[in-house]
């Protein structure tokens, strides 16, 4: 009877221990959540003046990310003169933090087109792009939705994720801006980083 009762013991005893390691991974992975300075180098990215986007960019720096594409018709261009205006707004204080547009159409953004509509806008803002392969990757990590809507055999447009990202400067993901928050709110978050949260 005493031996029955202790293999129940060790066998209860064991399924503790086991729950506790289980619960320690959740609690682990939850802690590293989306980090860009984790994971940056294995996506192969670049900017659009041909150098490695790599962990280089995000160390230290906060960092502010866009995705959109080239012949989107109003919400990325809009987009990108909303972040060019933020720059202007924080003044020197944009040299503390890094501003990205990353393409969701590689297939058509190649890097000189990125290159020549990003003179459109303010000049911190860099550009990124890659092959088809790493840049879907990139998106289902960052959880971007994308989608293609075909308006012909050969014309499409694309249905994208359009909030902005921000990263503290370990690159720990922050949380997101919305243009439709007021300008006050947009330039205390971005200002909470940059100082350090």
């Amino acid at each position: 009877m005493r031996n029955k009762n202790y293999k129940i013991f060790l066998i209860f005893f064991f399924f503790i221990i086991l729950g506790i390691l289980f619960l320690g991974t959740l609690v682990s992975n939850k802690d590293k959540g989306l980090s860009l300075s984790n994971s940056i180098n294995k996506f192969n990215l670049i900017t659009h003046e041909n150098r490695k986007f790599d962990n280089n960019f995000v160390s230290n720096y906060p960092s502010l990310i866009f995705f959109g594409f080239l012949n989107c018709p109003d919400v990325c261009p809009f987009t990108l003169t909303k972040i060019s205006e933020i720059i202007l707004k924080l003044q020197d204080k944009s040299d503390l933090m890094r501003f990205y547009f990353v393409t969701v159409d590689p297939e058509r953004d190649k890097i000189e087109d990125l290159k020549e509509y990003l003179n459109a806008f303010h000049p911190k803002i860099i550009g990124i792009t890659g092959s088809n392969t790493d840049i879907e990757n990139f998106l289902k990590y960052m959880y971007v939705y994308k989608k293609e809507i075909y308006l012909s055999a050969d014309i499409y447009t694309i249905d994208h994720s359009s909030q902005i990202f921000l990263f503290n400067k370990r690159g720990g993901f922050f949380g997101t801006l919305s243009l439709n928050e007021n300008d006050k709110d947009i330039l205390a978050k971005i200002e909470k980083i940059i100082n350090g949260a």
